[in-house]
C-alpha cells in the first residue's frame, strides 16, 4: 500500500512539475483557471436562477446573465495569458488584479449563495402560509354557512310560533264570543303559545387565524437587487480594468521593443562556421578596448559581463552549447559554441550595436533577457 502510495505522488509531482523560470506557467491553467471560470460561471446561473422566475422578462434576464458568465469565462482566458508577458511589470500588474478578481468572485458567489437561500426560507414560509390560510378560509367559511343554517332555521321555527299564536288566538275569540252568547261554558285560561318562541344556541367557536410572514419573498429581493446588480457590474469592470491595463502598458512596452530594435536589429548578422579551432579570447585587447569605451561614456565591462551572464543563462537550457560575448570595436559578438570530437566550434555567430552594453548594465534583468532572447530568435537561434 505505501509503494502505492509513493507511485501515486510520484506521478502527481511528474504532472505538476515545471521547468525553472516557469512556475505555475502550467498551473494556472490546471487549477487557477478552472476556479476562476467555476466562480463567474456558478455567480451567472444563480443570478438567473434568482431572478429568472418572475415571468418572460426576467426569463431573458436570466438568459443575458448566462451570456455575460460566458463572456466572463472568455475573458478570464485573455488575462491569464497576459499574467505571463516578457514585460515583468505588466506580467505583475495583470497578476494583481487576476487576484482581486478572484477575490472578488468568491465574494460574490457567497452573496449570492446567502440570497438564494434567504429566498427559499421566504419561499417556503409563503408556501406554507397559503396552505393554512386556504384551510383556515375553509374552516371559517363553513361555520358561517352553518351559522346562517342555524339562523335560517330559528326564523322558520318564529314563523311557526308566530302562525301558531294566531290560530289559538283566534280559536280563543270564538270561544269567547259563544261563551258570551251563553251556548257553553267560558274557556278556562290555559297555556298561550303566544310569547313562546324557539331558541336555539350556537357556542362561539374560535379559530387561530394564521399569521402572515413579515417579508415576503419579492420584498427581499427588491431590497436586494441592487446590491446584486453591483456585484454583476463589479466582475465585468474589473475585467474591464485588467484589459484597459494590459493595453496601456503594452502600448509603453511595444513603443520601448521598437526602440530597442535599433540597437537589437531584426535582422542580425549571422554567421554559419564550419567546425575548426577558434582562437582564444583577447583578454588584454578586450580589456583595452572596455578602458577606452570608459573613458568615452560608452559599453563598460560591467556591460559586458551582465550580457554574459545572460547569455549563460539562456544556453542553460541547451547542454552542450554556450554563448561567447566579446566586444569588437562597434558592435558586440555573441557566438554559439560547442564541442565536437574534444574540439570547440562556432555554430552562428550575431552581432549587436554596443549599445546594448549600456542597455545591460541600465535595465532589469528580466526585461534585459527577455529582449536578447526574442532578438536571437529572430537571427534564428534554437533557445
Amino acid at each position: 500500500m505505501s509503494s502505492q502510495k509513493r507511485g501515486f505522488g510520484h506521478r502527481i509531482n511528474n504532472w505538476l512539475d515545471e521547468p525553472e523560470g516557469e512556475t505555475f506557467k502550467s498551473g494556472k491553467w490546471r487549477f487557477w483557471f478552472p476556479m476562476l471560470i467555476g466562480f463567474a460561471v456558478l455567480n451567472a446561473a444563480l443570478t438567473a436562477m434568482i431572478f429568472g422566475s418572475g415571468g418572460a422578462m426576467q426569463t431573458y434576464m436570466g438568459a443575458i446573465m448566462l451570456s455575460i458568465g460566458a463572456l466572463l469565462a472568455w475573458l478570464c482566458i485573455g488575462t491569464l495569458h497576459y499574467s505571463d508577458s516578457r514585460d515583468a511589470k505588466m506580467s505583475r500588474g495583470v497578476a494583481a488584479l487576476d487576484s482581486v478578481t478572484l477575490i472578488f468572485v468568491i465574494a460574490h458567489f457567497s452573496f449570492l449563495l446567502w440570497i438564494q437561500g434567504h429566498v427559499w426560507t421566504l419561499q417556503a414560509r409563503e408556501t406554507e402560509y397559503k396552505a393554512v390560510a386556504t384551510a383556515y378560509n375553509e374552516k371559517a367559511e363553513k361555520i358561517s354557512s352553518d351559522n346562517v343554517k342555524i339562523a335560517e332555521a330559528g326564523a322558520q321555527a318564529a314563523r311557526e310560533v308566530t302562525k301558531a299564536a294566531r290560530l289559538e288566538n283566534d280559536t280563543a275569540y270564538q270561544l269567547r264570543r259563544t261563551a258570551e252568547a251563553g251556548h257553553i261554558q267560558r274557556p278556562r285560561a290555559g297555556r298561550s303559545l303566544a310569547g313562546q318562541s324557539p331558541t336555539l344556541v350556537t357556542s362561539p367557536i374560535e379559530l387561530e387565524k394564521p399569521e402572515k410572514p413579515k417579508q415576503s419573498s419579492a420584498d427581499f429581493l427588491t431590497y436586494w437587487d441592487f446590491w446584486v446588480r453591483l456585484a454583476n457590474f463589479g466582475e465585468l469592470a474589473l475585467a474591464a480594468i485588467t484589459f484597459i491595463y494590459i493595453r496601456n502598458r503594452s502600448v509603453k512596452f511595444n513603443a520601448q521593443a521598437r526602440r530597442d530594435d535599433e540597437i537589437f536589429p531584426s535582422e542580425i548578422d549571422m554567421d554559419v562556421r564550419s567546425p575548426h579551432y577558434q582562437p582564444r579570447f583577447d583578454r588584454e585587447a578586450s580589456y583595452a578596448r572596455n578602458i577606452a569605451s570608459q573613458e568615452a561614456g560608452e559599453a563598460s565591462q560591467d556591460g559586458l559581463k551582465a550580457l554574459q551572464e545572460i547569455c549563460s543563462a539562456i544556453s542553460f537550457h541547451t547542454p552542450g552549447q554556450w554563448f561567447a560575448v566579446d566586444e569588437r570595436g562597434d558592435h558586440v559578438r555573441i557566438r554559439l559554441r560547442t564541442r565536437v570530437d574534444g574540439r570547440e566550434m562556432t555554430l552562428k555567430t550575431a552581432r549587436l550595436r554596443s549599445d546594448v552594453l549600456i542597455d545591460a548594465v541600465r535595465m532589469p534583468r528580466n526585461q534585459f533577457r527577455a529582449r536578447v532572447e526574442r532578438s536571437l530568435r529572430r537571427g534564428g537561434f534554437e533557445l
